[in-house]
């Protein structure tokens, strides 16, 4: 598919902002051959009405969730969920609809503490992860798309979702669909990324080809209420989400300020201004290095920074804290992720790590419990 109007105004007033060169179109880890990877270029573009910035020509959901790569990991997913979890249960439901339900982590947390509800998570990629936490007879987990075919099959009081608006390709569609298949008094519970402050701080997890707009908070704040939405609360987690609940209202024509296109554009540009310094430097750093060098990510961190020109001559391999991705190759690259504790016993090893909001808690954990001899670049 290829968009050539913007996804909030179906209008054809389109800017080209950038286009990434040879973009592996899976962020996932693999077994499978090299030769098999597909790459191809990243074209974004923005709506001058509305100040969306949307990916051009979004694939096909078979090959770019073709390997399931979410498990959540670490101190701030488990954080995110604890806290999403308790906002969820300030408004009791008892018979719940999740949309994406990842590693089933959130259904597995609220069902244990609210034991008489029944919660029936979607999730297509279900046979990817490990989901014997959810073994609860309360859980039921189906492996299924949402779509406008699918058939709610009970009373449901709450659909909840986390972080999968902003990997809908039509999030209007996407959020009207909920709409119709909601009764009067069910609400809508929804985490999402804060990606306005994403690309503020330069995190190269903003947009891919699983995040193909931009959704800020302002630009989603209008179209809940243009999808019939009344807003009831908002609650921040730090710099990593924003939960919202929702009840339906009657949708309202809600315009969209000009200042959302000047402000996307320029944040926008000034990250690639950046990553493109950096890069820069980090080459430099790791010419004049004489140890062995690491990259942390088996994902998008180290994906984004090879794509765009980083010097991998001396990378040995990519770290990850995930035993989903352990020992499997990053897509894209020939490079075989790897627990970080291959660090314990380096004498002389550097560590790029560009992980995001994550990154404070990877160098702590690996300066702490690995090797504190390690180099951050």
């Amino acid at each position: 598919m290829t968009r050539n109007k913007s996804i909030l105004s179906h209008n054809s007033v389109l800017e080209h902002l950038h286009t990434f060169k040879q973009v592996p179109i899976s962020i996932g880890c693999t077994l499978e051959d090299e030769k098999k990877d597909i790459l191809i270029d990243q074209e974004w573009d923005i709506c001058q009405d509305t100040g969306i910035i949307q990916l051009r020509d979004p694939l096909s959901l078979e090959l770019v969730y073709k390997y399931p790569h979410n498990d959540a990991f670490g101190t701030s997913w488990d954080n995110h969920f604890r806290k999403f979890s308790s906002f969820i249960s300030k408004y009791n439901p008892k018979n719940v609809l999740e949309i994406g339900g990842g590693s089933g982590k959130l259904s597995s947390l609220y069902v244990k503490r609210n034991p008489t509800c029944h919660w029936t998570m979607l999730e297509p990629n279900s046979q990817g992860y490990d989901l014997n936490p959810t073994k609860n007879q309360n859980i039921e987990i189906i492996q299924e798309w949402f779509t406008n075919d699918y058939k709610i099959k009970q009373n449901i009081d709450a659909i909840v979702h986390t972080h999968v608006l902003e990997h809908t390709y039509d999030p209007i569609d996407f959020l009207k669909t909920i709409y119709n298949k909601s009764n009067q008094n069910t609400k809508h519970i929804f985490s999402f990324p804060n990606l306005l402050e994403s690309l503020k701080k330069y995190w190269t997890n903003c947009l891919s080809f699983e995040h193909t707009v931009f959704l800020t908070e302002e630009i989603t704040d209008i179209v809940l209420q243009q999808s019939g939405f009344k807003i009831l609360e908002k609650q921040y987690y730090e710099d990593h989400s924003i939960f919202y609940a929702c009840e339906k209202s009657i949708p309202q024509q809600v315009e969209f300020p000009s200042s959302i296109y000047s402000t996307n554009k320029l944040i926008f540009l000034n990250y690639l201004k950046y990553h493109q310094n950096d890069i820069k430097n980090l080459n430099k750093k790791i010419e004049e290095f004489d140890g062995e060098v690491f990259l942390f990510g088996g994902h998008i961190f180290s994906q984004f920074l090879i794509s765009n020109g980083l010097n991998t001559n001396k990378t040995k391999y990519i770290l990850d804290n995930s035993s989903l991705k352990q020992n499997n190759r990053l897509y894209g690259t020939s490079f075989i992720v790897k627990s970080p504790q291959i660090l314990k016993n380096h004498k002389k090893a550097a560590v790029i790590l560009r992980a995001g909001t994550y990154s404070k808690e990877i160098k702590q954990d690996i300066i702490n419990n690995i090797n504190n001899k390690v180099i951050f670049f």
